[in-house]
């Protein structure tokens, strides 16, 4: 059964939630400007190029965009305003460091179902996760669950086992190419885990 679609409109929400390189979620006013970007009744210095990932609820459904923080206009109003990636492959604008590496991860779909895989690019903001197919009790309906689960914009989990342990991310598909080969973005990060992820890729 086809869904119908909904064009999504976060300047109607009272509040959204948004996520400015894998930071912290921070509630906020959106607004739609003449030109099409989005602003964020967002205080404090944010960097220009810095993805963004905005959440909200419309008519009782969750919907999400990813963006990326824009110069704001000139004479405009105080905030942080994004424009919106109009393809979700646009993951390459992302101004982290990334570093190719192969990292055992658990891919944890809204469902509950768990896929082993590895990560093969790594950045503060975000990374690119291979799932292995190649389990004997992937059956069809996991297989389809891992479609609809790596849809862009939903939000999955991920654990991901760094040397000095394991480590958990909330994230955002960003896009998948094929099944099994999805692009994250991070949500959300606390300071000890970004920490840690920092260490690591130091250390590559």
């Amino acid at each position: 059964m086809v869904k119908p679609t909904e064009e999504p409109q976060p300047w109607t929400a009272p509040t959204a939630s948004a996520s400015l390189g894998g930071g912290p979620a921070r509630s906020c006013r959106v607004s739609r400007e003449s030109d099409g970007t989005l602003r964020l009744s967002l205080t404090g210095f944010a960097m220009i190029g810095v993805d963004v990932a905005l959440l909200w609820t419309q008519n009782g459904a969750g919907f999400s965009v990813v963006g990326t923080v824009v110069p704001p206009p000139a004479g405009g109003l105080p905030g942080v305003y994004m424009r919106v990636d109009t393809t979700v492959g646009a993951v390459d604008r992302r101004r982290s460091r990334r570093v190719s590496v192969q990292v055992p991860v658990v891919l944890i779909l809204p469902s509950g179902q768990m896929f082993p895989g590895l990560a093969i690019d790594l950045s503060l903001g975000g990374a690119r996760v291979i799932v292995d197919l190649d389990v004997d009790d992937l059956g069809e309906e996991a297989l389809i669950d891992l479609v609809d689960g790596l849809a862009p914009g939903q939000l999955v989990a991920v654990e991901v086992l760094l040397p000095d342990g394991p480590a958990d991310f909330n994230c955002q598909v960003r896009g998948s190419d094929e099944p099994g080969d999805v692009r994250l973005l991070f949500v959300d990060v606390d300071a000890e885990t970004r920490a840690r992820l920092d260490a690591f890729q130091k250390s590559q």
